[in-house]
C-alpha cells in the first residue's frame, strides 16, 4: 500500500480532534497529573535539601549529602525517563489501562534510554560534521524511538526501519517534522505566559505535542 501522506495541518488537525476528545482528554489528563505529581514532589525535595547554591559551592567532603544527592539525581533521571516513555505509550495505547500504560513505560525505561543515546550519538556526530548531515540523520532515524516502543525492533534494526521509512519521502517529512515542531513551540509560547499555571500546562499537553509524529508514524507503518 503506498497512499500519500496527509499535509502538514491536516496532521496537526487530527491531533488536536484527538486530543480534545473528551474521553482522550480526560484519559491523557489523568496519566500527565500523576506524572507531574511525582515530578513536583522529586522536584521540591531536590531544591529543599539541595537548593542552587549547594551545586555551586558543592562540599564533596559531606559524604552523606553527597550520596545523597547522586541517588535524588538518578531518581530524578529515571523519573524523567518514565515519564517520556510513559508519555508515548499513553498514545500508542490511547483508552487502555492507565496502570498497564504505567507499568509497560516503566520496564521501557532502559529501551527507550538506550535509543534516545544511540540517536542523539548519531546526530551529534552529524553536527560535527556540519549542521547538514545532522539535519539529514535526525529525519533518518526520526521514528526510531516509536518502532522500539511500538514494535519492540532492537536499536539497528529501528534504525534500519526508520532510515526506509524515509525514503522517498525525505522532504515530505522534513517539511511535516518542521511544521509539528512550529506548533508545538507557538502553544508552548502562549502556555508560557500564563501566570504561575503555564509550565504546569505545558506538562499536561505534552500528548499534544508527540500526536501528529505519531499519526505520521503511522501512516508511514502502513505504506512500509
Amino acid at each position: 500500500m503506498n497512499s500519500e501522506l496527509k499535509g502538514p495541518t491536516e496532521y496537526v488537525k487530527e491531533a488536536w480532534a484527538i486530543y480534545t476528545k473528551k474521553e482522550n482528554f480526560v484519559f491523557f489528563a489523568r496519566i500527565m497529573a500523576i506524572l507531574v505529581i511525582a515530578t513536583t514532589i522529586v522536584s521540591l525535595i531536590t531544591n529543599y535539601f539541595y537548593p542552587t547554591d549547594y551545586l555551586q559551592n558543592s562540599d564533596f567532603s559531606n559524604i552523606p549529602m553527597f550520596v545523597g544527592f547522586v541517588i535524588i539525581s538518578i531518581v530524578s533521571i529515571i523519573l524523567g525517563l518514565w515519564s517520556q516513555s510513559t508519555t508515548y505509550f499513553a498514545i500508542l495505547k490511547m483508552g487502555e489501562s492507565e496502570k498497564e500504560i504505567f507499568k509497560i513505560g516503566y520496564q521501557k525505561i532502559g529501551r527507550l534510554l538506550l535509543i534516545s543515546f544511540v540517536t542523539g550519538l548519531i546526530v551529534f556526530g552529524g553536527m560535527l560534521l556540519l549542521v547538514i548531515p545532522a539535519i539529514i540523520f535526525s529525519v533518518w532515524y526520526s521514528f526510531s524511538t516509536w518502532l522500539v516502543l511500538d514494535k519492540n525492533m532492537g536499536i539497528k534494526e529501528s534504525l534500519r526501519k526508520s532510515k526506509q521509512m524515509v525514503s522517498g519521502k525525505f522532504w515530505k517529512i522534513l517539511g511535516r517534522s518542521a511544521v509539528f515542531g512550529l506548533f508545538s513551540f507557538l502553544v508552548a509560547i502562549i502556555l508560557s505566559i500564563i501566570p504561575y499555571a503555564g509550565n504546569l500546562l505545558l506538562a499536561f499537553v505534552a500528548p499534544l505535542f508527540l500526536l501528529p509524529f505519531f499519526l505520521l508514524y503511522r501512516d508511514l507503518s502502513i505504506n512500509n
